[in-house]
């Protein structure tokens, strides 16, 4: 073999090698980690009553949630009660425990509520018409509300409640509801005998 045939043999091993490489690193996936997007997460309570006297007193925002709830409920009267706000990433959760800005008057003084509630898996996923759509896999929304089981009178002639706090709510799991649109998703009763709670969510990007 000449020396010309053996330069060309060593140089075309070469080129070989360098196209394999140059194959390889085109056909290698890109990093595909990336930072999940941001949502907002707004749970609001909405009061709905027959209170004599009372006045309906909303955010603009509600009002459709609330023109939805009177064609299925007889309640004249409807308000605020509160809002949660959170944020949280793609596929990511919530939980949050809280002491409600509402109490139960009682003759030995007020007691306090206490509300926590828990939002798992929030996923952006196209509707049957392509809009994005929020999916969920668990919300849980509960209050612990006392109870009066009795009361006792001290050495001093005072009478004292004995309380018991007991749990209410509501757990959804697996729901959708369109993005940036206030959704009523449920409702829980309350301690007065007409009135009712009802919960909508909102959740939209983040900015």
């Amino acid at each position: 073999m000449t020396k010309t045939k053996i330069a060309f043999s060593i140089a075309a091993f070469f080129s070989v090698c360098l196209l394999s490489l140059t194959n390889a690193f085109a056909q290698t996936p890109p990093n595909r980690n990336q930072i999940e997007p941001s949502y907002e997460v707004v749970l609001q309570t909405l009061i709905a009553s027959n209170i004599a006297g009372g006045k309906s007193d909303v955010p603009q925002n509600l009002s459709g949630a609330v023109k939805k709830l009177k064609t299925n409920y007889l309640y004249s009267n409807y308000r605020l009660g509160a809002i949660f706000y959170q944020r949280v990433a793609n596929t990511g959760a919530i939980e949050l425990k809280s002491v409600s800005s509402e109490t139960i008057p009682n003759q030995e003084g007020n007691f306090s509520i206490f509300s926590e509630w828990t939002f798992n898996n929030l996923q952006t996923l196209p509707d049957a018409n392509g809009r994005n759509s929020i999916q969920f896999q668990n919300l849980r929304f509960g209050q612990r509300i006392p109870i009066v089981a009795s009361r006792v009178i001290d050495a001093s002639g005072r009478t004292n409640a004995v309380v018991n706090y007991e749990q209410v709510g509501l757990t959804i799991q697996r729901c959708s509801l369109p993005e940036n649109v206030p959704t009523v998703i449920g409702s829980v009763s309350t301690l007065k005998p007409d009135e009712l709670m009802f919960l909508v969510l909102t959740v939209r990007s983040a900015e």
